[in-house]
Formats: structure tokens, C-alpha cells, sequence
């Protein structure tokens, strides 16, 4: 008896066995999201706007009041001159492509009718690399200069055929003024009054 006893015990043990539920598979444990930290926007880098160079009509340049006031009382203004015609009183190599080069330039003319009196007024756009080897020729051509910071004044005077004959050029990186008439004194005045208004007409370049 109770070796029956024993056996239907082991028996209903190996039932009760069977009927335990399997364990279910763990979940993996999700990954932690990652936030990726978004992409900083770089700007495009501007070039630094240059200011381009606006030269003055030529009553602006040098009104006509001026002009009788240095030149005469019969002085008028004749006129507007391309860069082709300028009239150079004196030489200097490499000066009239630099007037016909220049992106900007405007000359002009004043003088005393039916007479040989007059002078004449360019202010041209310059590069430095320009402006540096005009200066040279100015220097081999006799003229004497005078710099002061990124000014530079160069002026000579000779004796013409019937009177003094002058030319003036003031030069900075940007901008070139030449002057040529009868004697320094007249050019310097001009070339002179000629550069306040380029200045006032560009206050951004600082000339």
C-alpha cells in the first residue's frame, strides 16, 4: 500500500511538472535614444562693398566764381574734354592711359576766349598699383612731390612758348586729379579746389 502511494505521489508530481507555463523570453531593454544636436548654420561670408567713386559735374568741380577768381574776369567754362583730348601741358609716360583706362573720369575745360589762356581738369578712378608706377614716372619726369599719409601732391613748372606752363596731379589709391595750365600756382589752386569737392562727393573713401 504504500509503495502505491509513493508512486501515484511521484506521478502526480511529473503531472504538476507538466503543467507549469514556460517562462516567457525577456524583452531587451530598448536602447536609449540618441539627440543628435542639429547642425549649426554657417552664414556666407560678403565681400566688404566698395563704394564706387563719383566725381562731380565740372561747375561743382570747380565753379566758374573760382575759376574768373584765380584765371581772370573774362574766364568761362568751354566745356567738358573726353579722355582722348585732355590737354596735357606736359608729358609725363603713362599718364594718358591711366585717363583713358579709368572705369570713372570726367575732364573739363576753362579758359579765355580767342586767346591761347585755358587750362584743363581730369579726375580719373586709380588703382594703387597704378597710382604707384604714375608716381614713379611723375618722379622721373622732373616733378616735385609731396606725401602726406595716402596723399601724394606732385607738381612741376617750366617755361612755355609764351608764358609759364604748370601741371599738378594729386594722387591717392583711388582717385587721380591732374591739372595742367599756366604756371604751379594756378594748377595747385585748382587740382585743390577740385579734391574738397571729390571729398565731399565721397565721404565714404575717406580722401
Amino acid at each position: 500500500m504504500r509503495g502505491r502511494i509513493l508512486i501515484g505521489a511521484a506521478a502526480i508530481a511529473l503531472l504538476l511538472a507538466g503543467c507549469t507555463p514556460a517562462a516567457e523570453p525577456s524583452t531587451p531593454e530598448a536602447s536609449p535614444s540618441v539627440t543628435e544636436s542639429p547642425t549649426p548654420t554657417v552664414e556666407p561670408t560678403t565681400e566688404p562693398v566698395v563704394e564706387a567713386l563719383t566725381i562731380p559735374e565740372c561747375e561743382t568741380l570747380v565753379p566758374l566764381a573760382y575759376a574768373v577768381e584765380r584765371f581772370g574776369g573774362s574766364t568761362v567754362f568751354f566745356g567738358e574734354l573726353t579722355a582722348a583730348d585732355y590737354l596735357f601741358r606736359m608729358t609725363v609716360p603713362g599718364a594718358p592711359e591711366v585717363l583713358t583706362g579709368a572705369e570713372v573720369y570726367r575732364g573739363c575745360s576753362w579758359g579765355v576766349p580767342n586767346s591761347d589762356g585755358s587750362f584743363a581738369l581730369a579726375v580719373a578712378s586709380i588703382t594703387p598699383e597704378t597710382s604707384g608706377s604714375l608716381q614713379s614716372a611723375l618722379a622721373e619726369a622732373g616733378f616735385s612731390g609731396t606725401i602726406s599719409g595716402d596723399l601724394a601732391w606732385w607738381n612741376l613748372e617750366a617755361e612755355g612758348a609764351f608764358s609759364l606752363v604748370g601741371a599738378t596731379y594729386i594722387l591717392t589709391d583711388d582717385v587721380l586729379i591732374v591739372c595742367d595750365g599756366t604756371g604751379a600756382e594756378l594748377t595747385d589752386a585748382i587740382a585743390g579746389k577740385a579734391l574738397d569737392a571729390v571729398r565731399t562727393a565721397n565721404p565714404a573713401l575717406g580722401l
